[in-house]
């Protein structure tokens, strides 16, 4: 029961090992919240990015229509236009130029209002963005060293198994074998001080412990596992 006990402490270990690395977290509820971040920063961060486009529209379209009344201004005073017609042609133009100028100024004053707090809430969104890519990508690191330790640790078990499984007899291994396929990998508990099975809580009766402490091979009456009796377990 010694050697079997030995052979199950590292199956269990193998078991543990497998479990360990099926649960590894590579961030994936990191990923899930930046996904999130990133719809936030297509709302938010789109709304300032086309106010920032309108605005220098505006200052280029503005800037087209200062040069296009200079333009204008040099024609009507240089005296290079003297139809009158043409004159009065020039003049209504320069009134519509300017009545567009006077607009965009409300709408570049407007947009000096909004973009401000626009960038900010933008900002901070791209900060959140920044820090869990970097959440991440650290999770990511402690992931795959964790990884390393854990194939290390399989191998290490693995390569003990063979030596662990020698000096034990056919019939306790089979029924071990048996046991342990149906019971997730793991096919002996301890008991403990209080006398009950450590994979899964039930009382072992006193008989049972008797035999137990006569190095008898003993099932747990709920589990099935091969009991295994020492001094001293919790």
């Amino acid at each position: 029961l010694q050697r079997l006990w030995k052979l199950n402490q590292i199956d269990s270990g193998l078991v543990e090992t497998r479990q360990r690395a099926a649960q590894l977290d590579v961030g994936k509820q990191l990923m899930a919240e930046l996904e999130l971040l990133k719809k936030q920063d297509a709302e938010v961060g789109g709304k300032a990015r086309k106010l920032s486009a309108d605005l220098i529209d505006l200052e280029v379209t503005q800037k087209g229509i200062e040069d296009k009344l200079k333009k204008i201004d040099k024609q009507l005073y240089g005296g290079s236009i003297v139809n009158p017609r043409e004159v009065e042609n020039l003049e209504k133009e320069v009134l519509a130029l300017k009545r567009q100028r006077d607009a965009n100024d409300e709408k570049i004053l407007g947009l000096w209002d909004t973009l401000p707090p626009a960038k900010e809430a933008a900002s901070k969104i791209e900060a959140k963005i920044a820090e869990k890519e970097k959440q991440i990508s650290e999770r990511k690191k402690a992931a795959l060293l964790e990884k390393t330790t854990l194939e290390a640790e399989f191998a290490r078990l693995t390569k003990a198994r063979p030596d662990a499984v020698r000096g034990i007899g056919p019939g306790i291994m089979n029924k071990y074998d048996s046991i342990r396929q149906r019971m997730g990998g793991v096919g002996m508990a301890e008991t403990t001080r209080k006398n009950t099975c450590g994979g899964c809580g039930t009382v072992v009766p006193e008989r049972m412990v008797q035999s137990l402490k006569e190095e008898k091979v003993v099932t747990c009456e709920s589990c099935h596992r091969i009991l295994y009796y020492s001094e001293g377990v919790v």
